[in-house]
């Protein structure tokens, strides 16, 4: 019987937890976006060339193709909720005014919702937005994926609850989410990606890798042996380095709890230790390799592909 209660109690204090978990800290993070929308308009903007397109959207997953084009064309799927009978006509009002451009000699930008969004009114806006080659692509958002493709130049993406995509960028590149995963394809340049909850997966032709996640794995492809560097740390995930085999690199690996794996030889000095710690080179060292996680392995391995 006192195990019966003992349990009953437990049981009791666990659903507590969990319910004020999921109304205090998930429910207000949680898309109010509910039925069909009270407006939903397909929307163009043809606008000159510039330098860089700047594209600032809190909610909507966003597309950048680059080919040879004169303009930048902008397509806007735009679906306006009112979430009361109230806010119905006021929707109408505020989707009037919902994208605003700027264009200038250095830049293109588009804006949505540039003013406040008033209550009991939600908004997504999905874009493709399409670019001449080379043209650097800078998006700030919230809540949507963001995929770049092929030909881009600089490349700057901020987002919160986002998963981004960008392949073979011809400039640098700068990458933030929170809750996403961040992948990046045949970069040059030098490429910074942080996100804290997401793995990330990076493909390095040239240039200096800097990699940080606290929740996921890290999975780094050295492609070519003009890679300068590649920082990669994580808190709770493991770091898979997958090396071509004209590269060599200077190593310094270390976990908290796991164990370190290189299928290349490696000079390592007397008596280091190999389990937790790795600091040795591989070949001629000229590649930096410093990884870090807490809890992960580290396997540094040859490319096969």
């Amino acid at each position: 019987m006192i195990r019966f209660l003992r349990s009953l109690v437990a049981a009791g204090i666990i659903a507590t937890v969990v319910l004020w978990f999921s109304v205090q800290v998930v429910a207000p993070n949680l898309p109010r976006i509910v039925g069909p929308p009270q407006i939903h308009e397909h929307r163009e903007f043809r606008l000159p060339a510039a330098p860089r397109v700047h594209l600032i959207n809190d909610d909507g997953a966003v597309q950048v193709h680059a080919a040879a084009r004169e303009g930048v064309h902008v397509q806007a799927d735009v679906r306006v909720y009112a979430q009361s009978s109230a806010a119905k006509l006021l929707a109408q009002v505020y989707a009037a005014s919902l994208i605003y451009t700027t264009v200038n000699k250095d830049y293109v930008q588009v804006v949505t919702e540039p003013r406040e969004r008033p209550d009991d009114i939600e908004v997504r806006v999905d874009y493709c937005l399409l670019v001449p080659v080379g043209t650097d692509v800078q998006v700030e958002g919230s809540n949507g994926n963001v995929w770049v493709s092929k030909g881009c130049g600089q490349v700057a993406i901020q987002g919160r609850n986002a998963d981004i995509d960008i392949t073979e960028p011809s400039g640098t590149v700068v990458a933030h989410s929170t809750n996403g995963r961040i992948r990046l394809v045949d970069a040059s340049s030098d490429a910074l990606l942080e996100t804290i909850n997401g793995s990330i997966y990076a493909h390095m032709q040239g240039g200096a890798l800097r990699a940080t996640t606290t929740n996921g794995a890290i999975v780094a492809r050295v492609l070519n042996p003009q890679v300068k560097t590649c920082d990669l740390t994580t808190q709770n995930g493991g770091i898979t380095v997958i090396m071509d085999g004209r590269c060599s690199a200077r190593i310094d690996a270390s976990t908290g709890r796991g164990a370190i794996t290189s299928d290349f030889p490696v000079a390592s000095p007397p008596g280091s230790p190999k389990r937790h710690r790795l600091r040795g080179l591989i070949g001629e060292g000229k590649i930096g390799l410093n990884l870090k996680t807490l809890n992960g392995n580290i396997w540094i391995t040859r490319n096969s592909l």
